[in-house]
């Protein structure tokens, strides 16, 4: 791939640009306008640095980094975004014919790693791992705030009484950073080499990131706080595979061409297309087996915007915020970073950005609502409670976390939380159990019943479960006193 650099000065801070040769569908106008866009609002919040690539017809169409001292060769943290090269260390070793998703995740690391009451009928497995669905919270304070360099080994021994099953896994998906520390233990288990080592040599160098590394690397800008002044120290994340990968804006243009090109780099392949398409989508439980179509898959998720569906990751680490976003339908993506930690910023870039890719593209005709009976609806209806919980055990467990409400309104049904807000979700039937919001083109929540009669509610409303149900699982607290 060839590039024309160039460099163009203002009065405030500068700006490197890349600009890739290709058949693109965005206009020069449409650049223009975005890139004002994005200078505006550095200046607007005093970020020091900020990086872009967008990428048009399945290769970089730009890539541009503002800020003094900084271009597109400058390395950057990616944070969460890590979880997505992870997820595809252990692919690479699922293609290799080394692990298989169904692994149990027993038969690579210690009993003393974690525990899982269900064990004997639902392991946590390697499939498990990537869609963050074994049941397992996330780290405690201790393993969040301890800014130490660990081995591998030393952080699994920090706090593995915490690792425990909290609902039987693969049920659903719930946020959580451990269990790319685990997946990284399974891949050192299973290659007798360290987790930095092998996913640079088999992920990194492959999508020519040579320079990139899960540990520490010359050249950072520094992260800030949302001031934009007051430094923040470079954190040691406890596991660094969930948030930890240093890269520059070029490296990552080559990660986002693999991605938009089934696994192509130019003329190479990287990795399988079967393998990326499994990146996108909930596999197991209710959201995986009802045909949940936004969700988490193995290493990435998805949202609506502007009515169309994206897919990537976003991250966060100590004084840098990113996002990284697929639209796949028109070959089409971004990536972008800041280095003040201010989350607000990177929600509008996000809307600008993906505002500024879409526009001129026709949204795809959302899925047409069916007509079911009053009483398959009635019987969605009703109280819920949360089934999963990241932080706060506590207050999940004394059967104080925030319930809902799901009532049935016009052929459809309307999901609310009284106790938070006066919000009102309007959900649109798709048949088989599966719904959509009225601006989202595809189905993005589920309600599916498992064996025993216990009914949930997953997708991009949470994991709850309906306390009305035949039977109420005993993971949930509040289900004692049912």
């Amino acid at each position: 791939m060839r590039y024309i650099l160039f460099i163009i000065a203002l009065t405030w801070t500068s700006q490197a640009f890349a600009v890739g040769k290709g058949s693109p569908t965005l206009s020069k106008r449409q650049i223009e306008d975005l890139t004002r866009a994005l200078t505006h609002a550095q200046r607007q919040a005093n970020v020091p640095a900020l990086g872009l690539v967008l990428m048009d017809a399945g290769r970089p169409l730009l890539i541009a980094a503002w800020g003094d001292d900084v271009d597109t060769d400058t390395p950057f943290r990616w944070g969460s975004i890590s979880k997505t090269f992870t997820a595809l260390a252990l692919l690479r070793l699922v293609e290799q014919g080394k692990v298989g998703l169904t692994d149990p995740v027993r038969e690579y690391l210690p009993e003393n790693t974690f525990s899982n009451p269900w064990a004997a009928s639902r392991p946590i497995r390697l499939l498990h791992l990537l869609e963050l669905s074994g049941g397992l919270g996330d780290l405690s304070g201790v393993e969040f705030n301890l800014n130490e360099p660990l081995s591998l080994a030393a952080a699994l021994a920090l706090n593995p009484a915490g690792r425990v099953s909290r609902w039987p896994p693969g049920l659903q998906h719930s946020y959580t950073n451990v269990n790319p520390g685990l997946t990284a233990a399974v891949i050192e288990q299973a290659t007798q080499r360290r987790f930095e080592d092998f996913v640079k040599a088999e992920v990194l160098a492959p999508m020519n990131m040579k320079a990139a590394s899960f540990l520490p690397v010359q050249g950072l800008p520094g992260g800030f706080k949302a001031d934009g002044s007051t430094e923040i120290p470079y954190w040691h994340m406890t596991f660094r595979a969930f948030g930890a990968l240093n890269a520059s804006l070029t490296e990552m243009s080559h990660f986002m061409s693999v991605l938009l090109n089934d696994g192509r780099l130019g003329a190479r392949s990287v990795f399988t297309a079967s393998t990326l398409a499994g990146l996108y989508r909930a596999h197991s439980g209710p959201a995986g087996e009802t045909g949940l179509e936004v969700g988490y898959g193995t290493g990435a998720y998805g949202w609506v915007s502007n009515g169309h569906v994206f897919h990537g990751h976003g991250g966060d680490a100590d004084g840098y915020r990113s996002r990284y976003g697929l639209l796949k339908s028109a070959a089409r993506g971004y990536l972008v970073v800041i280095n003040t930690d201010n989350p607000r910023l990177l929600r509008r870039l996000q809307k600008t950005i993906e505002q500024a890719l879409s526009a001129d593209l026709e949204p795809p005709t959302p899925a047409p609502a069916v007509a079911l009976s009053p009483a398959l609806l009635a019987s969605y209806a009703g109280p819920y409670y949360p089934a999963s919980v990241r932080f706060d055990f506590e207050r999940w467990t004394s059967g104080h976390a925030t319930r809902a409400h799901v009532e049935v309104v016009e052929q459809g049904l309307v999901f609310f939380r009284p106790e938070r807000s006066k919000r009102r979700v309007r959900l649109i039937p798709l048949g088989d159990g599966r719904f959509r919001r009225p601006t989202d083109p595809v189905a993005t929540v589920v309600f599916a019943a498992d064996a025993s009669g216990s009914l949930y509610l997953q997708g991009e409303l949470g994991n709850f479960v309906n306390l009305n149900s035949k039977h109420c699982p005993g993971f949930i607290p509040v289900c004692d006193s049912q």
